[in-house]
């Protein structure tokens, strides 16, 4: 797909992978359709946006947790921008502790955030895309949806239903020139984990990430691993293919699902 111009739009845009993310596009030229909870940081990214290049971005306030807010969010992008080349269901909650303590509350905001908020963006979305016989859905979930991490069963569960999710939409849209990919980050330095004192092992700069949803959108063939070289090499015999671990890097070379590629801890 040529970015230049094509109209992207990303759930989540305030901060983190969402923001990096929209600065990454901003550079290719594309246009942009922000949705976030906070407004006053959304329209600081969308100007930091413009500054790196993209000709036309708008911005509104976002709650995906919400199934109108969902909705109205795509049909305000359509309006604005008569169409959407590009969905990046990026928004998401987590939270950590054991599955006993977790309010109640948090269980449905989780819920409602990482799973019906894709379904409803995605459900908007499509009909618009399949009239046109092209688009890109891509979706972002976590290197725990196909590998669950204990004291995030919810987040966890969350993650595997977007990659089944996913994976059977990608099957119904066979043939329609609509595309659906999953990006599966590892643990990524935002403020997703700024409210923890659990152990979080290595992290990974939100623009590692950002590239990688780029050029998936670009090249929309297979999804994506952002992962160290021990996690994926634990996925291989979960999802085969050809793994190459020289240099220090993990990167799949053939497989019908996923393209991993293992980024160096020393990176920012």
């Amino acid at each position: 797909m040529r970015l230049k111009g094509a109209v992207v739009a990303i759930t989540g845009a305030s901060s983190g992978i969402g923001e990096a993310t929209a600065l990454e596009f901003a550079r290719k030229g594309a246009r942009l359709a922000l949705g976030a909870r906070r407004l006053d940081r959304l329209n600081a990214v969308a100007e930091k946006c413009r500054q790196k290049g993209a000709p036309d971005v708008s911005t509104r306030r976002l709650d995906v947790g919400r199934n109108a807010d969902a909705r109205a969010f795509v049909a305000a992008a359509l309006r604005d921008h008569e169409r959407i080349d590009v969905l990046v269901n990026n928004a998401g909650l987590g939270w950590m502790g054991r599955l006993h303590e977790m309010p109640e509350e948090k269980v449905e905001e989780l819920l409602a955030t990482n799973l019906a908020g894709v379904i409803a963006c995605t459900q908007a979305a499509l009909p618009p895309m399949l009239e046109r016989r092209r688009g890109v859905i891509i979706n972002v979930a976590s290197v725990v949806g196909f590998r669950a991490a204990p004291y995030s069963a919810v987040y966890s569960a969350t993650k595997y239903a977007v990659v089944g999710l996913s994976h059977a939409l990608r099957g119904e849209l066979s043939g329609t020139g609509v595309k659906v990919c999953v990006v599966y980050p590892a643990s990524t330095k935002t403020e997703f984990f700024d409210h923890t004192e659990a152990p979080i092992g290595p992290q990974y700069s939100a623009s590692w990430v950002a590239r990688l949803i780029v050029r998936t959108a670009r090249f929309p063939r297979r999804d994506a691993i952002v992962a160290p070289y021990r996690l994926v090499h634990l996925t291989e015999p979960v999802f085969g293919g050809l793994v190459d671990h020289s240099m220090g890097e993990a990167r799949r070379l053939a497989s019908p699902g996923l393209s991993g590629r293992g980024l160096p801890p020393s990176k920012p």
